[in-house]
């Protein structure tokens, strides 16, 4: 004769099934707890230098090494001051990049302060619609007073023809980089013609833009930071 469970008892013996006894359960919990704690403890072992780099660490070398580089030529060309303003994206897509990281860490350690401008350049799913405005573009120049150097992570200002005159010739060193990312972050490319026009005029003294340097790495074959910036970008530069 096959006797009929009760629900309540049956709603039992499946919970059962599924966990084990109680004790079984609380000792299942235990040994959770103990894995998550010991991840959780282990988990910074990969951020470690020396160990072994993450993927993720790999992909963001080239932003890293633009950040250095950017760094040594801000110093070089900002001379015996010790202050630069640096352009970087804000409105809503706001937000630090593994470039700028770079950058910040390398100057401070040569001792130089930074004064941080904010820009909207538009929305960085519409590339076509961004871009650094004159009007932010001369803001960060006010507030450029006794630095060495300007320099934007948001691409070349969008000057039109009267905006020349206005600029001058007195003004700090300006950096544009121009590329496609800044590592984690979207960074602002520019139309070519554009950036030989400001270099041509003077008015930027330096464009980092994508793609390889062949003639730079055959000079950098010893030096990681360097052969890893010019294996990802490369300068522009006035015509001597």
């Amino acid at each position: 004769m096959t006797t009929k469970m009760h629900p309540i008892n049956a709603k039992a013996n499946r919970n059962y099934m599924t966990t084990g006894s109680l004790s079984h359960g609380r000792l299942n919990h235990c040994l959770l707890g103990r894995i998550c704690v010991a991840g959780l403890t282990l988990l910074p072992l990969l951020f470690v230098p020396g160990c072994k780099p993450s993927k993720e660490q790999t992909l963001l070398e080239p932003s890293q090494a633009l950040g250095k580089v950017l760094a040594e030529e801000t110093v070089r060309v900002a001379g015996v001051k010790k202050q630069v303003v640096i352009i970087v994206r804000g409105g809503p897509a706001a937000g630090g990049s593994t470039t700028e990281e770079a950058l910040r860490s390398a100057l401070q350690k040569s001792g130089i302060t930074i004064v941080t401008v904010k820009a909207d350049v538009g929305n960085p799913m519409m590339m076509n619609g961004q871009g650094l405005t004159a009007a932010d573009f001369f803001g960060a120049l006010d507030k450029s007073s006794g630095a060495g150097a300007v320099i934007s992570l948001v691409g070349a200002p969008l000057l039109a023809s009267g905006d020349y005159a206005r600029l001058g010739t007195d003004h700090p060193s300006i950096m544009v980089v121009a590329t496609s990312m800044l590592g984690d972050r979207i960074g602002v490319r520019n139309d070519p013609a554009l950036l030989a026009q400001l270099l041509q005029s003077k008015t930027i003294q330096i464009a980092i833009i994508d793609g390889p340097d062949p003639a730079t790495q055959a000079t950098v074959a010893n030096d990681s930071t360097h052969e890893t910036f010019a294996q990802n970008y490369h300068i522009l530069r006035p015509a001597m």
